[in-house]
């Protein structure tokens, strides 16, 4: 199977610019593969008042197991079809399937929007599954008050996000993700040379 590697870090903190760096500095290698967050897909699902993100922003409650149910299902597939690819030695991807499991599925959980049987199912889904699930992170580490201007300034579709959401997505990142490989993404320019040398490490590394 490919090795995984994921651009980890909470909203706002430039995940998939670097990710388009990578894809830039990789091009023409048919050994690495990326995969962006399927935000696309989470756009069309969608009903007369607007995406299931929209919803999920305005009501958790209602729409907080149906979103993580859709961001597992759709991470898993474009990761799935990726790996059917032979040629793919190298996977890098926007989020994984355990940033839903340790972050955003479990703090909704812990604050009682999915109740407990809808966490039970949902970690039966992600057990079946869990050979896809492996992968090593690399944390884009960034203050919740940072990845708050950046949202604003950016104005996507589906985002409006108030800065205690980013506050307690930051603590439920920082709790999971304290032993991976952290780099500094709190600057507003990426530090391309270092963060994609990095990655020619991982890569190099690994390619034995």
């Amino acid at each position: 199977m490919a090795r995984i590697f994921s651009i980890e870090g909470n909203i706002g903190t430039g995940k998939s610019t670097f990710l388009e760096m990578l894809k830039t500095h990789f091009k023409g290698r048919e050994d690495v593969c990326f995969l962006q967050e399927p935000v696309d897909i989470w756009l069309n699902c969608k009903d007369a008042e607007g995406s299931v993100l929209d919803h999920y922003y305005k009501d958790q409650r209602a729409y907080g197991f149906k979103f993580q149910m859709l961001a597992y299902i759709s991470r898993l597939s474009i990761l799935r079809k990726a790996l059917e690819n032979p040629k793919t030695k190298f996977i890098i991807c926007e989020r994984c399937l355990f940033t839903d499991k340790h972050v955003f599925c479990k703090m909704l959980y812990d604050d009682g929007i999915i109740d407990e049987i809808g966490y039970k199912i949902y970690q039966m889904w992600f057990d079946e599954f869990n050979q896809y699930a492996h992968c090593t992170p690399v944390y884009l580490r960034c203050d919740p008050t940072v990845s708050y201007r950046r949202t604003l300034n950016r104005g996507r579709e589906g985002e409006t996000i108030p800065l205690a959401y980013l506050e307690k997505c930051h603590y439920y990142h920082e709790d999971w993700l304290k032993d991976a490989i952290t780099v500094d993404a709190n600057i507003e320019k990426v530090k391309t040379t270092q963060w994609i040398a990095l990655f020619e490490q991982l890569i190099r590394v690994s390619d034995v």
